[in-house]
């Protein structure tokens, strides 16, 4: 059941993207574009708006019969055509489809076929990407076309579709992968909630759009996570179950490593003493989740020229995910029982939302969407030994000189004190920041949930800010 009832029917934030599939579609060439990203993401929503008011076809691939699926097809085309003979022909495949329709065909104007959820095609015939290979050359090439093919098993659309082993390679025109919302786009979900709700929700929801849906903006945040999260038979619940299965087939393996990841071992090393994983199939894995978006693995930035592979730490990167195997999965007998664990997740839910402001706000940073100073080259965290700084910033300016910022972040209410000492810190800790030590110029800074006489503190290149700095992003939309 879509919860958030108001917004199911809008299309948010896809202005990009729109633009891009419009772009091609008034090119006056024939067009072959790949659209894929992970499940829940919005694909077939951008689809289907793109299509209003075009002609052609959108079909969504069925994962059981192949001869079902041409059959459907066919039954699609002959409605465009409008000739019921078109539905009633025998046809041997898809070949024979695409060759048919361009000869009943008798308009000349620019038709566009969505295929949706090609890879379930091509898990019925691993044949499809060749064939489709010889639709796309011997009939959609040298007509007035635009094909969209479209794929939510990301794996399999780098490999079968984009890859260079793929029969398709350097047929497509352009391609697209879509990405969550930007965070700013949650104040249209949720108009009433305050910026504090707000980041609690990305900390669980990661903005991706059919989970945004699952939530209702008329009841507050614990409600809604009681609700989609922590119920048997929740979407919410479920999903990430769900997702791992559709994109691997091993699920097993990579929920234990997931679960291994959330529990605080982010080395190579320790993942593999944790999971018992030989660490080349331990890295294949790790790859294939980094692949699909649900982890990443980070450097201190900036590089300090240690040996890299030495100071690679994993973590998980998709909020949704990072929630479920911090709370729920080792929740699951006492939901499973019906005990409510929301209050047990109130108490511990400030302390994980750290991670989540912190990787929040490098992001704004990343976009230029709060200022320090300079729109920097590379953006992320510091550590060596036993020193860590939460964000370092750089850009290397034309004289061989260059501009950093390192700033601590805290999902906290600070003092002016509290904040003076973290500045304090940070100032010592800029020595051991191996970057242009001697001809970089510096920019320090504070970010919390609150911070009192954030004005008091701030002055040339050092810089305050709190939520109220971030509400104006949220408008920015």
């Amino acid at each position: 059941m879509i919860m958030n009832q108001h917004f199911a029917g809008q299309f948010i934030n896809r202005d990009r993207e729109l633009k891009y599939l419009n772009s091609r579609y008034e090119s006056g060439r024939p067009e072959f574009i790949i659209i894929y990203g992970r499940r829940r993401i919005g694909k077939t929503r951008l689809i289907t708006e793109f299509l209003n008011g075009k002609t052609g076809i959108y079909f969504l691939s069925l994962d059981y019969s192949e001869s079902e699926n041409i059959r459907l097809l066919q039954q699609q085309m002959g409605d465009l055509l409008g000739d019921d003979s078109f539905t009633k022909m025998r046809i041997a495949g898809f070949e024979e489809l695409f060759s048919e329709f361009f000869r009943w065909r008798q308009e000349e104007g620019r038709v566009v076929f969505v295929i949706d959820e090609f890879p379930y095609l091509i898990k019925l015939n691993r044949g499809i990407p060749s064939l489709f290979q010889r639709i796309w050359d011997l009939f959609l090439s040298g007509q007035n076309v635009m094909l969209l093919l479209s794929g939510s098993a990301i794996g399999m659309m780098e490999t079968e579709v984009l890859g260079y082993g793929s029969p398709l390679y350097g047929r497509r025109s352009g391609q697209w992968r879509l990405d969550k919302l930007d965070f700013e786009h949650l104040r249209v979900f949720f108009p009433e909630y305050s910026v504090d709700d707000l980041v609690r929700v990305y900390g669980c929801t990661d903005s991706i759009p059919e989970y945004l849906l699952k939530f209702s903006p008329d009841i507050d945040f614990w409600e809604n996570l009681r609700t989609n999260f922590l119920s048997k038979g929740s979407f919410l619940y479920e999903d990430a179950n769900i997702l791992l299965r559709e994109e691997f087939r091993e699920p097993r393996n990579y929920m234990f490593i997931l679960k291994t990841i959330a529990e605080g071992n982010r080395k190579l090393s320790e993942i593999a003493n944790v999971t018992k994983i030989d660490k080349g199939a331990l890295s294949r894995y790790l790859h294939n989740l980094m692949r699909v978006g649900i982890i990443d693995a980070e450097l201190p930035a900036p590089p300090t020229g240690t040996k890299k592979s030495k100071r690679l730490l994993y973590k998980i990167k998709d909020n949704y995910f990072k929630f479920y195997f911090r709370f729920v999965l080792p929740n699951k007998n006492n939901i499973e029982a019906e005990i409510d664990i929301t209050p047990k997740i109130r108490r511990d839910y400030n302390q994980y939302l750290g991670f989540v402001f912190e990787e929040l706000i490098r992001d704004l940073i990343r976009q230029g969407k709060l200022d320090i100073g300079f729109l920097p080259d590379d953006c992320g965290a510091w550590w060596y030994r036993g020193d860590e700084i939460g964000i370092a910033a750089t850009v290397s300016d034309a004289d061989g000189s260059g501009q950093i910022f390192l700033g601590e972040v805290k999902w906290s209410d600070l003092t002016e004190r509290d904040a003076a000492r973290l500045l304090n810190d940070l100032q010592r800790k800029s020595d051991l920041v191996r970057w242009h030590n001697d001809t970089r110029r510096e920019h320090y800074g504070i970010f919390a949930r609150r911070i009192e006489g954030k004005d008091a503190l701030r002055r040339d290149c050092v810089y305050a800010f709190d939520l109220r700095d971030v509400d104006p992003v949220l408008k920015m939309r």
